[in-house]
């Protein structure tokens, strides 16, 4: 029998059983993708990690992850959850230097190459992180048809802002078709037409859909019926994963990394573009995001995306 360890914890989020759900697993080396695969199927959360020393120099850590399907390259809740997890367990510790700081980084060797996370501390203990995704933003217009990419999700083709925020897939390491929507209101009427997703969108580039409208005045929208840590955000967001276990994603950082790219490259100035996104909401699971991008000379040369972790659970699994 073998004995394998894991952390449960909730990503971006600074309230318990709220944000995106996350297992981290250690002592899984040499153990069978299959295995793995099916280890994922067994929390049947959107993703699970397993951590592994590492194999790339100037790497903390190896980490792979899954979703109950599939092995991706790139995610954020799981590269996030997973950094803040290493260092509230002791796995990695800060250095005198990094406590003097009040930050640490942690650099994940993923399948798309290292990721860093900068860990922000409060007394030596991880309060936030913030990644740097490993690819510039990729975009590409794959599908023009605005009356079929809104009958993916149920709405109207006038639902789209269009124009220069017209639909446009776009990757971080990882594609989604980013959708701007007129309202917040269309954002919570959307439905995922799952037929409909099949025949526009399955098998391109891009075929998770990102939805999103700005909030009125910077973030009032109905603020006052949101959760407290969700209010005051800029962005309402849902991102639907059709084909997956779990068909919508309450708190997706590698979707809002191409939302910061996508955003940054259609604002005219330079410098960090900043933007704080509210997603799981109409889930029961909301979630908080801090989306950046550099934009220096027209051009974006870093997307990073923050926010808290909270640790539920941890225990111990045998294998048999």
């Amino acid at each position: 029998m073998r004995t394998l360890r894991f952390v449960t914890a909730d990503v971006f989020t600074s309230e318990p059983f709220t944000g995106n759900q996350l297992a981290v697993v250690f002592g899984a080396e040499g153990l069978p993708t299959a295995t793995l695969q099916a280890i994922t199927r067994e929390f049947n959360y959107a993703e699970t990690t397993f951590v592994f020393a590492p194999t790339v120099p100037g790497t903390t850590r190896r980490v792979r992850i899954f979703t109950p399907e599939l092995e991706v390259p790139f995610a954020g809740h799981p590269t996030i959850g997973t950094a803040h997890v290493l260092v509230a367990t002791g796995e990695v510790k800060p250095s005198a230097d990094d406590l003097a700081r009040g930050e640490m980084l942690v650099v994940l060797g993923e399948n798309v190459g290292p990721v860093p996370v900068r860990v922000r501390l409060q007394d030596g203990a991880p309060v936030h992180g913030q990644l740097t995704t490993a690819q510039r933003p990729e975009e590409r217009v794959e599908v023009t048809d605005l009356d079929a990419l809104a009958s993916t999700l149920s709405l109207s083709a006038s639902d789209f802002v269009g124009g220069p925020h017209a639909p446009a897939a776009v990757s971080c390491g990882l594609p989604f078709l980013i959708m701007p929507l007129t309202s917040v209101e269309a954002v919570r009427r959307a439905r995922l037409d799952l037929e409909a997703w099949r025949r526009v969108l399955e098998g391109k580039w891009a075929a998770w859909p990102m939805i999103f409208a700005m909030t009125q005045s910077g973030g009032s929208d109905a603020d006052s019926a949101l959760p407290e840590h969700v209010r005051g955000c800029d962005i309402r967001a849902r991102v639907f994963v059709p084909g997956s276990t779990v068909p919508e994603d309450p708190a997706t950082g590698s979707a809002n990394a191409c939302l910061a790219a996508y955003l940054a490259a259609r604002t005219p100035r330079d410098g960090v573009l900043q933007w704080a996104v509210a997603q799981g909401v109409e889930m029961g699971r909301p979630s908080r995001l801090a989306i950046e991008a550099h934009k220096a000379h027209g051009v974006i040369d870093a997307v990073r995306v923050g926010g808290a972790t909270v640790m539920i659970s941890d225990g111990t699994m045998a294998l048999r």
